[in-house]
């Protein structure tokens, strides 16, 4: 008996959950706001450098599939004892199947690594990114992860996520590579 290589069940499982997602009739709001906060983690690609913070993405989604997306993260990273501030702004693409809803992300990005000894002399200034010591890098960060929907309320609704990430940086001033994973939980509201 031929058994079909596994590739192949996940390409038709795809091919079923896209088509249900498309057939299923459902009400598309024209624009939602939401807030997505999460606990984040990770690692470089500097030997022994494990990281830990918090991350906010704020965005407008459109027709429930693309959305413009913000993204605040901030972190402490173990080698060098360095405080890591990240922002960025990009896209997000989603299959709304609800209540489940895988997504990707694409965001350009700007990150200041600096010591956090150095942050007590100018703490002001370092937050603005203009304290001396700060590492300035501009790289991209690519995502996937899912949400689920456990509320709803009016137009709003209330979800659990889930997210892998990583962040590539064309520079050697810091590590080249960081990844990680976040949970958190958000709101999205139909305006």
């Amino acid at each position: 008996m031929h058994r079909l290589p596994k590739r192949f069940w996940v390409l038709t499982s795809f091919v079923f959950a896209l088509l249900f997602a498309v057939a299923t009739p459902r009400t598309a709001e024209a624009v939602d706001f939401y807030a997505e906060g999460a606990i984040s983690g990770g690692a470089s690609t500097w030997e022994k450098d494990p990281n830990i913070g918090g991350q906010l993405h704020l965005g407008f989604e459109f027709l429930d599939i693309i959305s413009v997306d913000t993204l605040g993260r901030i972190a402490y990273a173990a080698v060098d004892e360095r405080l890591l501030e990240l922002l960025g702004i990009g896209v997000k693409a989603a299959i709304p199947i609800q209540p489940f809803t895988p997504f990707i992300r694409a965001t350009a990005i700007h990150q200041h690594e600096m010591p956090v000894a150095v942050m007590g002399n100018d703490t002001f200034g370092h937050v603005m990114g203009v304290g001396d010591g700060i590492r300035h890098r501009f790289g991209v960060e690519g995502a996937l992860g899912a949400s689920i929907t456990f509320a709803k309320y009016k137009k709003s609704l209330f979800m659990a996520e889930v997210e892998g990430y990583v962040d590539a940086f064309p520079d050697e001033r810091g590590p080249v590579v960081y990844g990680g994973a976040t949970l958190g939980f958000g709101i999205q509201v139909g305006l």
